[in-house]
């Protein structure tokens, strides 16, 4: 009889020594589940924008808006040339004349952007002003390491993410093949490990 109660104590003291070590496969799944993984990624486009406004009179040219949307333009016009987006542009031209100031001349091109069909695949939302699309999902790769801090029931696990499902609108973004190395911390409860 005292052999098989000895036996029973060494089997529950192994199966609760064994729980109190975190493995790799419930760190990964409570950090996906904690964080949210995977995460969409997305960008915002502009419906509308002006460019190359040009102001003119009494022998001073100002130029405005060129820088403002300057790299949001090169972004959309890569989009373009891929056939994800179509722009339509619109010249505008407004003379006023002042009296004893002369005339003033405006002019400005209004650009109207539209997602083609194959662009429309990849739309996540869209308001008004803005297209919200997809780049891509950021999700977690693996457990790269797991540092147990017994005394203090504590643990660190150190893991990596990367880019899954990159769109076409993500391929021109030279972070799209990024892999981070990430950390999260856990604590020991009496039911187990928990994410901090």
């Amino acid at each position: 009889m005292n052999k098989s109660i000895f036996l029973l104590l060494m089997l529950f003291l192994i199966a609760t020594s064994c729980q109190k070590h975190l493995d790799r496969v419930d760190a990964k799944r409570m950090i996906v589940e904690n964080k949210n993984y995977p995460i969409k990624q997305s960008y915002k486009i502009t419906k509308a924008y002006v460019k190359d406004m040009n102001t003119e009179g009494r022998g001073v040219t100002v130029v405005l808006g060129e820088d403002d949307t300057k790299k949001e333009e090169n972004t959309i016009k890569q989009f373009m040339s891929i056939g994800l987006l179509k722009l339509m542009e619109t010249p505008h031209r407004e003379e006023t004349t002042v009296w004893l100031l002369g005339t003033t001349v405006r002019t400005w091109i209004s650009v109207k952007v539209e997602l083609t069909e194959m662009g429309r695949k990849y739309l996540i939302n869209e308001d008004n002003n803005l297209y919200s699309v997809m780049l891509w999902e950021t999700d977690v790769n693996e457990i790269t390491g797991i540092k147990e801090m017994p005394e203090q029931k504590l643990a660190q696990v150190d893991y990596t993410i990367s880019n899954k499902g990159i769109t076409p609108f993500g391929l021109i973004f030279s972070d799209k093949n990024n892999i981070s190395n990430k950390s999260a911390h856990f604590s020991l409860y009496d039911d187990g490990w928990r994410i901090q």
